[in-house]
């Protein structure tokens, strides 16, 4: 599959993958991202063949993107959620 040749902005990629800046560094630290090049001495730049291909390995490592398998992922309810609040009202005192 061929891609488009340049580089995403930092920005650009956060909104590409829908993820944070803190997350692209956290993952750039421990060696999980697409690697940055200096496109300037104080701007880098992510190549775009490489984000992509990035976002295909993962999608197939968690079995297809999410749309396509009609899976939601939540978190469960607490205990005291889940059995309903005796209480009734807001749970306050």
């Amino acid at each position: 599959m061929a891609f488009p040749t340049g580089y995403y902005t930092l920005k650009q990629v956060c909104e590409f993958l829908t993820l944070s800046k803190s997350t692209i560094y956290w993952m750039r630290r421990r060696g999980e991202f697409v690697e940055a090049v200096d496109l300037t001495s104080g701007r880098i730049g992510f190549p775009i063949p490489e984000v992509h291909s990035w976002k295909l390995r993962r999608d197939e490592a968690r079995g297809g993107p999410r749309r396509q398998r009609g899976l939601i992922r939540c978190r469960p309810l607490p205990v005291w959620k889940a059995k309903g609040d005796e209480r009734g009202g807001t749970g306050r005192k």
